[in-house]
């Protein structure tokens, strides 16, 4: 597919992506657009609405601004900086996703998840049709995702992986569990200094992507440019990644 068709191809199906949203009477927060067919798709569940915008107005005044979902919150680079490191080879490429793409509060993301999933899978399914090559691995961020997708049939999820949402950082302890993770955790924690800069790069490197004002990014993000301190859970959670994704490249390569 020609860079041209790509692009028209994609656009098409953003259009239906926000009559999908219309009809839900939610509100279509774009991710970031995939630079042509990619390597690594990551699926998540939902766009979240509350923390970068209190009201449905400010919402789609942000939105209209240049506002792009997965470009807000430290977890949210932290994820970009894992897949760019620990992930991605030689020139590969990525796009992340969701299931379904209407922003919505947690509180009522919970209700209705199945069937709402089950009115978007058609059009997740066209939008991986059209930005996967054959060698394409599929990450699903969630046990959620990944259950749905089993049910769906897809076979071709490679990797399950935490997601960064807070409400899951409990289980990011996992990662260190045992005498060798704990040795080898210690050893990761000496490179911090180095990741967040890393982190902080590529901040200005998806912001650049995404076309969108610096100003859009949460207060955790303009802390950690002030502080550049990560807190011991955020450490868990790029460890576990690292683990994860240098899995996932090992099959890919």
């Amino acid at each position: 597919m020609t860079a041209n068709r790509f692009t028209q191809a994609y656009r098409q199906l953003e259009s239906c992506f926000k009559q999908q949203v219309e009809s839900e009477s939610s509100i279509y927060l774009p991710a970031i657009s995939p630079p042509g067919c990619v390597d690594f798709v990551l699926i998540g569940m939902e766009p979240s609405l509350g923390h970068w915008a209190r009201t449905k107005e400010e919402a789609r005044a942000k939105i209209r601004l240049g506002f792009k979902d997965f470009a807000f919150s430290v977890g949210d680079f932290i994820l970009h900086y894992c897949i760019r490191q620990y992930l991605c080879y030689d020139d590969s490429t990525y796009h992340i996703t969701n299931v379904s793409k209407g922003a919505m509060r947690t509180c009522e993301a919970d209700t209705d998840r199945l069937e709402r999933y089950n009115r978007w899978y058609p059009l997740l399914s066209e939008e991986l049709k059209i930005i996967s090559k054959e060698t394409t691995k599929i990450i699903a961020i969630g046990q959620a995702v990944k259950r749905f997708l089993d049910g769906q049939g897809l076979k071709d999820v490679h990797k399950t992986i935490l997601h960064y949402s807070n409400q899951a950082a409990r289980y990011r302890s996992r990662y260190v569990q045992g005498r060798d993770r704990e040795q080898e955790f210690q050893k990761f924690k000496a490179e911090v200094p180095i990741i967040v800069d890393g982190i902080l790069k590529v901040v200005d490197a998806v912001i650049e992507e995404a076309r969108m004002p610096e100003a859009f990014v949460s207060q955790s993000v303009r802390n950690l440019r002030k502080d550049k301190k990560l807190t011991p859970s955020q450490e868990k959670l790029i460890f576990g990644y690292k683990i994860d994704f240098k899995g996932v490249k090992e099959m890919a390569t």
